[in-house]
């Protein structure tokens, strides 16, 4: 199976492009806020059971996935250093226990376009991250705009891409499509 890791701040695109990428692959999307709203509904936001239940719920589906002969998923996830690495380190183990091909891609926007690109009235509507604030929070002081250092990551930029112009360099670069 493949793993199609796209990656990168609140509000770059990643949800969009994603869709977009399965419309050229067939590849389900696993938006990583249906892991966010389970956990959150069970454990306080950030609480530690809330961030273990929040991995082993995105941990099983991979395996799960990979176990039921899927050809690739795409998964969305917002990179924070350095509590993130704990979990791009338990990805890596599950895709190498179960055969899966993790496939990096970071999206990037410049800071003035996420900051108008938050305040979109369709992110409230996902329960998205949708004030400025906090975002120039997470980008300042959680390392949102970082990338993962320890994998080689594909680079778009959403600013300058559309999400179908995306996805077909994710495809191109990757040898992907339908089969």
């Amino acid at each position: 199976m493949k793993l199609l890791f796209l990656y990168g701040p609140a509000a770059v695109g990643k949800l969009t492009v994603g869709r977009a990428l399965a419309e050229l692959t067939g590849y389900p999307v696993f938006d990583n806020h249906l892991s966010i709203d389970y956990a959150a509904k069970l454990f306080e936001w950030s609480s530690p059971n809330y961030v273990r239940l929040l991995r082993a719920l995105r941990l099983f589906t991979f395996r799960q996935m990979a176990e039921m002969g899927l050809e690739g998923l795409i998964f969305t996830f917002v990179y924070t250093p350095p509590s993130s690495d704990e979990f791009i380190r338990q990805v890596l183990e599950v895709c190498q226990q179960y055969g899966i091909e993790p496939m990096f891609v970071k999206l990037e926007a410049p800071r003035e376009v996420l900051l108008e690109r938050v305040k979109s009235p369709e992110r409230k509507t996902l329960k998205k991250l949708s004030r400025p604030e906090r975002l120039l929070q997470m980008l300042d002081e959680q390392g949102a705009l970082e990338a993962i250092p320890f994998v080689e990551s594909l680079r778009l930029d959403t600013s300058r891409l559309t999400p179908q112009e995306s996805a077909a360099q994710i495809v191109w670069h990757w040898g992907l499509g339908r089969q």
